[in-house]
């Protein structure tokens, strides 16, 4: 009996290290657009996997989220959820309870320098296992503190005219209203495999100006 279990859980394991594999080695088909407007909000996603066999679809309309899968052609709803529900806009909203100063970590932190220096090194290379088809959108953006957003957009323009496949994107900062809105079309393949190296990559680099900050 003990020698069946243990078969049985080593024939699993294969088969999910199979799996997971097959997930990597194989190149995954992307369709993702979307129109943010004042009124209303859409999105859909589609991702291919194993040639098709398997497509995950993501769609968002009239504030409602539903998620489905397809294998070999068959389509089952796997989860769906309300994003906005009328009845909770009349309910106040609870009371902030102040909270407790804590102190502060004596570890050493990275700021917002160290990170832009980060992704300055990293981001170019997250764009090149993909393949795009389609890459084009006109966006504006608004975060909850007007100077993260204009440090979001000055960051962006860093990028894109040293990054060829993001010429087509075109980003504004809109200082008074938070949220996205705009249009977006992006289309294409992406090899996972190609994304360890740049783990890796990322990792040392995080831990090189970690270890700067410590002085060491």
């Amino acid at each position: 009996m003990f020698i069946f279990i243990l078969k049985l859980l080593l024939t699993v394991f294969c088969v999910l290290l199979g799996v997971a594999v097959l997930t990597i080695g194989i190149p995954i088909r992307f369709r993702f657009g979307g129109d943010f407007t004042d009124d209303e909000k859409q999105f859909y996603g589609v991702i291919s996997l194993y040639f098709g066999l398997v497509r995950l679809f993501l769609k968002m309309e009239q504030e409602t989220l539903r998620l489905s899968l397809a294998f070999i052609g068959i389509r089952i709803p796997v989860y769906k959820k309300l994003l906005k529900d009328v009845s909770e806009k009349s309910e106040k909203p609870p009371e902030k309870k102040p909270k407790k100063k804590t102190k502060k970590s004596s570890k050493s932190k990275l700021n917002a320098i160290d990170w832009i220096t980060i992704i300055r090194k990293v981001f170019p290379r997250l764009l090149k296992p993909i393949q795009f088809k389609t890459f084009e959108g006109d966006l504006a953006v608004g975060l909850s503190n007007p100077a993260a957003t204009g440090l979001f957009i000055s960051t962006y323009y860093m990028f894109k005219y040293t990054i060829k496949k993001m010429e087509n994107i075109t980003l504004h900062a809109d200082f008074e209203r938070k949220g996205i809105f705009g249009k977006i079309k992006v289309d294409g393949l992406i090899h996972l495999v190609q994304y360890i190296a740049i783990l890796i990559f990322a990792y040392k680099q995080y831990r090189q100006r970690l270890r700067s900050k410590k002085g060491g």
